[in-house]
């Protein structure tokens, strides 16, 4: 009885795990289709565009629809209404466009990455140039470099 409720336990946290990478790959797919359509309309608005063309409002309106799906499907209501929020406003203009876009990249990683939102304001996710373990390991390689080049007498 107990190797059977084991085992039960075991499968459930496989099928779970498969069922957040699925996820995790949807929005991480999202993501990275947002960059793509992002970085054309930069491109498109330094050529001195200011109306979307037609060829945006598609790869938009795809997008648009992606992100619904996406965002539903993560079961996040809140999330799900904001998307529905931001896709209400008018996208007449290519930096319309992008705005929406870069709302839509910044509920995906507050979906993907609940503790976000969490966090103060004023803490960074990456420690300063200069603090933390990379930059401490960075220096002392250094000085271990410098003193095998340069050894002291």
């Amino acid at each position: 009885m107990l190797i059977e409720r084991a085992t039960a336990e075991v499968h459930a946290s496989r099928r779970q795990h498969c069922v957040d990478m699925v996820e995790r790959t949807r929005l991480r797919r999202l993501v990275e289709r947002v960059d793509k359509v992002i970085e054309e309309c930069e491109e498109a608005h330094l050529q001195g565009l200011k109306e979307v063309n037609p060829e945006i409002e598609a790869r938009a309106t795809r997008i648009f629809t992606f992100a619904q799906k996406a965002i539903a499907r993560s079961g996040n209501e809140e999330a799900t209404q904001a998307v529905r929020e931001v896709l209400a406003r008018k996208h007449g203009k290519i930096t319309d466009i992008m705005d929406i876009l870069w709302e839509i990249q910044e509920i995906a990683f507050n979906v993907m990455l609940p503790w976000r939102s969490e966090l103060p304001e004023d803490v960074d996710l990456l420690p300063a140039e200069g603090e933390g373990f990379y930059s401490d390991l960075m220096s002392a390689l250094t000085v271990r470099i410098d003193r095998s080049y340069h050894p002291v007498n």
